[in-house]
Parts: structure tokens; C-alpha cells; sequence
């Protein structure tokens, strides 16, 4: 979802240039974003109600995640709303979506702070090419100048 809103933005940008066909382009990576947003969404609800350990900062964090990201999608939809029959948007519509672009941006560093930090999401059991299972990727020593 993060690609297609995003780059939907960027298209609006560019159709302040008078390219029609970037509003289209834009409208349909909108429309694209938004369904794979709820598409995205159906795993994170299973985790935050069923591996999501409550009273954590995990918890909280998941929560702000959820909220940013939500708060994203209506910022995009309503900006979808604001879209001209020729795929073209209106200044609200883009300051919408720069809106939601950078509510985005917040609910997405969060969600990696929860699959690398808390590992939500994660199966710690599962056996991978850094080691047996229930072991982290080993952190390698920085290289220095002699190296």
C-alpha cells in the first residue's frame, strides 16, 4: 500500500504540470493503494489481537500503528473522493494525500519497530539460513580501515 499511495502522490505532483494522464495515473494508484491497504490490514489485525502481548511497549506501539495507519487510509480516501472525472484533484485532494503520505511514513516505522525490535509477527521457532531456531541474526563487527 505504502508504494502505491505514495507514488499515487507523487503522480498528483506531477500532474500540477498540466499532464493530465499523471492525474489518471495517480487516481488509479489511489484506488490500487487503498484495496491492498485493506488487504494489508487482515494480517495485522489477526497479530495485534493474537500475538500482540498487552500491557508492553509492543502494545502501545502497535496501537500507534494502527492509528497512524487508519488515519492514513481515511486521508486517502477522502483525498480520493476530492478527485476530478478526469483522475485530475483538487488542492485539498493533494493536501490530503501528502497527509496521509506522511501518516504512512510514521504508522511504517513503527511497524518495522515491530517485526525487527519486538518481533511481532515473527516465528522465532522457525529454522533459518542465519542459524537453528529461536536464534537472531548475529551482528557482525563494523569494518575498519585495515580491513
Amino acid at each position: 500500500p505504502f508504494a502505491l499511495l505514495s507514488a499515487a502522490t507523487v503522480f498528483d505532483l506531477l500532474a500540477r504540470n498540466g499532464r493530465r494522464t499523471y492525474g489518471r495515473t495517480a487516481a488509479h494508484l489511489q484506488t490500487a493503494g487503498l484495496l491492498s491497504a485493506v488487504v494489508a490490514a487482515i494480517p495485522g489485525i489477526v497479530d495485534y489481537f493474537g500475538s500482540v502481548p498487552r500491557g508492553t511497549v509492543a502494545a502501545r506501539d502497535a496501537t500507534y500503528h494502527a492509528a497512524f495507519n487508519s488515519s492514513a487510509l481515511v486521508a486517502f480516501a477522502l483525498a480520493r473522493a476530492e478527485r476530478h472525472d478526469d483522475g485530475s484533484t483538487t488542492d485539498r485532494g493533494l493536501g490530503l494525500s501528502l497527509l496521509g503520505t506522511a501518516l504512512l511514513s510514521a504508522g511504517g516505522w513503527l511497524g518495522g519497530q515491530l517485526v525487527y525490535h519486538h518481533h511481532i509477527g515473527v516465528d522465532d521457532e522457525s529454522p533459518t539460513a542465519l542459524g537453528e531456531p529461536g536464534q537472531h541474526a548475529k551482528r557482525f563487527p563494523a569494518r575498519t580501515a585495515n580491513m
